[in-house]
């Protein structure tokens, strides 16, 4: 059994778990896209699996991976957060201090949403939005440009079966390594 054949059982059983509540299929792939770590990379194999069309399957996953990014943006901007997690955010943002700013910012928080990557989607994208001190209309842009892009990948990869899964590992690991030789120069 192949590594995404038993990714989507798994996703799967979390679906049926959620079914068994009485909740709607679009309720129960609403709750697994708002899932951190799963997120909507999770809920697309899902929906084909429920047999939604893959327009409807997109629109219900985007919309549900979106949900829960605006309270988080400005819960991370409250004092209580910022007290609670000074040590790290102090850490942080001197890590952060030699990147550059401006569109470039954007388009790279972007771009990291989109990667369907493990560590990568919008809760990891509001915490980076957070740290770069990127406005809230800036960075809500910016993490629904990049939920978008992973849903298109996601929707691809889930019609293309396992060759297309291959081509789009080979396309992400040699841009990956183009991306890395050309920060080296």
């Amino acid at each position: 059994m192949c590594c995404s054949h038993r990714m989507v059982c798994a996703f799967s059983q979390v679906a049926m778990f959620f079914q068994k509540s009485g909740l709607p299929d679009w309720a129960v792939l609403v709750l697994i896209s708002m899932t951190p770590a799963i997120e909507l990379r999770g809920a697309v194999p899902v929906g084909n699996w429920m047999g939604y069309s893959p327009a409807i399957t997109f629109a219900i996953c985007v919309i549900g991976n979106m949900v829960p990014i605006a309270p988080m943006l400005l819960a991370l901007r409250s004092a209580f957060f910022k007290k609670l997690a000074k040590p790290l955010l102090t850490r942080a943002e001197k890590k952060l201090a030699g990147l550059p700013t401006g569109q470039s910012r954007t388009l790279a928080l972007a771009l990291f949403v989109g990667v369907p990557a493990p560590g990568t989607g919008a809760w990891t994208g509001a915490i980076i939005a957070y740290l770069l001190d990127m406005p809230f209309g800036t960075a809500m842009a910016s993490i629904f440009a990049g939920v978008a892009l992973a849903g298109i990948i996601m929707t691809i990869l889930t019609l293309a079966g396992k060759v297309g899964a291959l081509v789009a590992l080979g396309v992400l690991v040699a841009g990956g390594v183009g991306a890395i030789m050309s920060a080296k120069d």
